[in-house]
């Protein structure tokens, strides 16, 4: 996985000028983060195209949505709110993308099972100004959530769902309910850390998994304290993946070949 690097700002202008440096020099924005008064942008040095939009109601943001769907651009991929601002972080040629807006919990959760059933995937949740916003994709692989009021009951839920083979991939903290979206896919594991403030979960995180192959993907501030999200790719057997079965057999045959010639001319075998 790629590289990441952060970038922490006290205001959103000052927030803004810190994206726009990071993706002049080749950075990829794959993230955002409000919490404890400072702005928090993640990256990648991922071969991505990422841009980003901030205004004042979820409902712009929903129009700058739906005009990149009319000009086949950029898609929704994250969404932050913070001191009266809804951030969108998009990216080029991400797929086919939908977003639900519900003014209480109960209604995003039927959202949420209506988009579903029309074969979308929960990618990204965000609280703010008493609004549910959720961020969809036609990604493959089954979705799932769980919600939790406290930190323990949170982790207890994450490790449930980790034993049933699904990985976190978001979490969101907003009126009094902590929110993971897992997503079943054979890629990746997914690992949480935490920490009192920012800078002590990125210690951990360094500390702890830094050398190891994990990535820290997604920060989220809460009840007084930062859960992270890290993920870490998988290798791939092709010849356990079917996707991919096709193209280890050609592989393995044209090894084969090559294991003949060498057998036949260094060696002088006959090959049957």
């Amino acid at each position: 996985m790629a590289n990441n690097r952060y970038s922490i700002s006290e205001n959103l202008e000052e927030f803004q000028q810190g994206i726009q440096e990071g993706l002049s020099q080749g950075l990829d924005l794959i993230g955002t983060t409000y919490g404890d008064g400072r702005w928090i942008a993640s990256y990648q040095d991922t071969p991505n195209n990422t841009a980003f939009a901030s205004v004042s109601s979820a409902s712009e943001l929903a129009q700058v949505v739906e005009q990149q769907w009319q000009v086949g651009g950029y898609r929704l991929t994250n969404v932050e709110y913070g001191d009266g601002t809804w951030f969108g972080t998009f990216e080029e040629n991400s797929g086919a993308n939908n977003y639900s807006i519900a003014n209480s919990f109960t209604e995003f959760q039927q959202d949420i099972s209506q988009l579903w059933n029309k074969g979308w995937e929960l990618v990204d949740v965000e609280y703010g100004d008493g609004v549910w916003f959720g961020t969809f994709s036609d990604v493959p692989g089954l979705n799932a959530y769980t919600t939790a009021t406290s930190n323990g009951e949170f982790k207890e839920n994450i490790e449930n769902m980790w034993n049933q083979g699904y990985d976190l991939i978001d979490i969101e903290y907003g009126d009094g309910i902590w929110f993971g979206t897992f997503q079943q896919d054979s890629s990746i594991t997914s690992g949480a850390i935490g920490g009192n403030t920012f800078d002590e979960l990125v210690g951990n995180f360094q500390q702890q998994y830094g050398n190891q192959g994990w990535e820290l993907v997604d920060v989220e501030y809460g009840d007084g304290g930062w859960l992270g999200v890290m993920e870490k790719e998988v290798p791939q057997n092709p010849f356990e993946n079917p996707t991919l079965y096709p193209l280890a057999l050609e592989l393995g045959l044209q090894e084969i070949e090559v294991m003949k010639d060498v057998l036949s001319v260094d060696y002088n075998y006959i090959i049957i």
